[in-house]
């Protein structure tokens, strides 16, 4: 099988994404398990960080793709589309 530009790139999406699935199977756990408000909420902020982070790159692989040979949208643009720091 060939390896195409596109099939390298959707293996560290998919990684990222059963990542998040994971920190939200853990926020599930610890508000069963009844922990205390601030830890849940912590672990919530990074989930949102994670999946503007996956928006991020799935926007960087798309525009690179599209734009071949034009001038490449700046990875801080793309965070500030997310409200990211």
């Amino acid at each position: 099988m060939a390896v195409t530009k596109k099939s390298v790139k959707v293996s560290p999406i998919l990684s990222r994404i059963a990542r998040i699935e994971g920190q939200l199977r853990g926020v599930r756990r610890m508000i069963e398990e009844k922990n205390d408000c601030l830890s849940v909420i912590t672990q919530i902020t990074a989930i949102r960080e994670a999946v503007a982070m996956l928006g991020v790159e799935l926007l960087k692989d798309d525009i690179s793709c599209k734009w071949d040979g034009k001038k490449k949208i700046d990875e801080a643009y793309l965070k500030s589309l997310f409200k990211m720091q």
